[in-house]
């Protein structure tokens, strides 16, 4: 091996050299920033309902058609993050910030050629559709899962509700397929 080679041979050893503490310092960084990212959201979880209703108590919403859900059962409401009220199918979110809201429910009386909406409303308008079904002229089933969440926006004050529409009656059906979550978002 001749002089160029030497020389060739010495970059070789450096450029390894520099990749090593290059990748080092990178996978140390990463390491440090992968912490950082992990704690900058954490979900607290403010309320739980495992008994779930069709309330129709509620005009407009007082038809088999078109009704409010209404919330029963809590088995954990923190009330400085939540307030339930008008029947318990009206929650307040008392804190600003973001709140995942989680539906599962069990739907009952599902019909052929029908379409069933289930809708977030806050402060009384649309926010969020967390469920759009439509059946066929030769639908089999009588019953539909709804598994669906959202992220709402509160300033503080905003109350949500959420509501079931069809062109036909339908309701909720056992409690052992129903649950609604809500968790504050802390960021």
């Amino acid at each position: 091996m001749g002089r160029g080679g030497t020389v060739l041979g010495i970059i070789g050893i450096l450029l390894g050299a520099g990749a090593i503490g290059f990748a080092f310092v990178v996978w140390n960084g990463q390491n440090a920033m992968t912490g950082e990212l992990n704690s900058l959201t954490r979900n607290i979880v403010v309320g739980i309902w495992d008994e779930i209703d069709d309330n129709l108590d509620f005009a407009p919403y007082n038809l088999q058609a078109d009704w409010l859900f209404e919330f029963g059962g809590s088995s954990l409401n923190n009330t400085d993050y939540i307030s339930v009220s008008n029947n318990n199918t009206r929650i307040t979110l008392l804190k600003s910030g973001w709140y995942r809201i989680h539906l599962s429910v069990l739907l009952a009386n599902i019909n052929p050629n029908n379409g069933y909406l289930i809708t977030i409303f806050k402060d009384g308008a649309t926010e969020f559709y967390l469920d759009n079904y439509g059946t066929s002229a030769t639908n089999g089933v009588s019953f539909y899962d709804v598994d669906s969440s959202a992220f709402v926006y509160s300033n503080g004050t905003n109350y949500i509700e959420i509501n079931g529409y069809s062109n036909d009656d339908f309701w909720v059906s056992s409690d052992l397929y129903n649950q609604l979550t809500i968790e504050f978002v802390a960021i």
